[in-house]
């Protein structure tokens, strides 16, 4: 039996069974506890697959170019963690995994689990891959890295001169693509679909 918890008022209710569009109300404070949706399958596997197209470009192309000295630098995301390796091996782990690793694995989950949706397949694999979408969740954190690029600028902008580069454009339609995937995914109607022939 699924249940769901009232965020309001803590009754346990049975998840009721309703057509899409209609919201269900808990009985004791009559506020909103589950709305039925279509999932929007087409939807997230454009999503996955443009975020999986800019990943390339994202992460391998340069994001700035630092002139200091009469000296230009380029330096790209995963040149910057590389050489954090050997000060910080695991703040350039950390890095390396939330901001490369976590999302490029985030991306091809969802583009997984939407491509079953699309092409109505149920592979057991299937199960798999919602579980460990539900945990890259979380760890995929583009924004907090760009965040503190962005602040790492900032502060450098007082000694050297910034130039832009082509790789912070693709960087931040990926952090777009990637937000939008993150708010639009429901993990619970991919469940549902899997275990409702």
């Amino acid at each position: 039996m699924n249940t769901i918890i009232c965020c309001h008022c803590d009754l346990v209710s049975e998840k009721p069974d309703i057509e899409p569009g209609y919201v269900a109300k808990c009985a004791r404070c009559n506020q909103p506890i589950y709305t039925a949706g279509a999932i929007k399958a087409n939807k997230m596997f454009a999503l996955s697959v443009t975020a999986l197209l800019f990943c390339l470009p994202a992460f391998s192309l340069p994001l700035i170019s630092v002139h200091l000295l009469g000296v230009t630098e380029q330096t790209d995301l995963l040149q910057g963690a590389l050489l954090m390796v050997e000060d910080a091996p695991i703040v350039a782990f950390v890095v390396m995994f939330c901001a490369v690793i976590a999302p490029i694995l985030l991306s091809l989950c969802m583009f997984y689990s939407s491509a079953c949706l699309v092409f109505e397949r149920r592979p057991h694999m299937l199960s798999h891959i919602l579980k460990l979408t539900s945990v890259l969740i979380h760890w995929s954190m583009l924004e907090v890295y760009l965040v503190s690029f962005m602040v790492a600028i900032f502060k450098l902008s007082n000694y050297a001169d910034i130039y832009y580069d082509s790789g912070i454009c693709f960087l931040v339609a990926l952090l777009i693509v990637n937000m939008t995937m993150i708010s639009e995914y429901d993990n619970e109607k991919y469940w549902d679909y899997l275990y409702n022939e």
